[in-house]
């Protein structure tokens, strides 16, 4: 587990970087190919009256969707192991999360239900199933998104200063 770890703090960039480039890649040659083979061109995609059978974006989405769910094992799986190896630390990143969970929560309950925009020109439609519910938490994520880019960035800065003057 030391040597994992150890190769990771030093090549987990590159890995990272790697990994994105490669997912990158690989979407954009689903896109464009398979919007080549179902007969229509990417800079008319706006101006088609039915989306609801473009599919060249599938790859993308699936990629995502396993991307954030390996996500989420790897963060609960590490808030156990903390727990497992130090309880002290580990509670902490529990109550993190947790606080995480709380904000979210406030944030789906305090957002609106979105019935004008894209929402009316594209979401509307019933075979996309999205309701309040759904566009609520849909502004929850989005909400908690530009909460935590905000603090991190905030705290990168923090950081940065705080090393500059040590």
């Amino acid at each position: 587990m030391i040597k994992l770890y150890n190769y990771l703090v030093k090549d987990g960039d590159a890995i990272a970087v790697g990994v994105s480039a490669f997912l990158f890649i690989v979407f954009a040659l689903s896109v464009y190919f398979g919007a080549q083979s179902g007969g229509y061109n990417l800079s008319e995609l706006t101006d088609m009256q039915d989306k609801s059978k473009v599919n060249c974006f599938n790859v993308g989405l699936w990629m995502m969707i396993v991307m954030t769910i390996l996500a989420i094992v790897l963060m609960i799986g590490g808030v156990f192991w903390e727990l497992i190896r130090n309880f002290k630390t580990g509670s902490k990143t529990l109550l993190g999360f947790g606080a995480l969970a709380v904000a979210f929560i406030i944030l789906y309950f305090t957002s609106s239900h979105d019935t004008g925009g894209r929402y009316a020109a594209y979401w509307s439609n019933p075979e996309f199933h999205i309701n309040e519910g759904i566009s609520k938490f849909i502004s929850a994520g989005l909400y908690s998104l530009m909460g935590l880019t905000l603090v991190a960035f905030v705290l990168i800065i923090v950081f940065e200063v705080r090393s500059f003057f040590k």
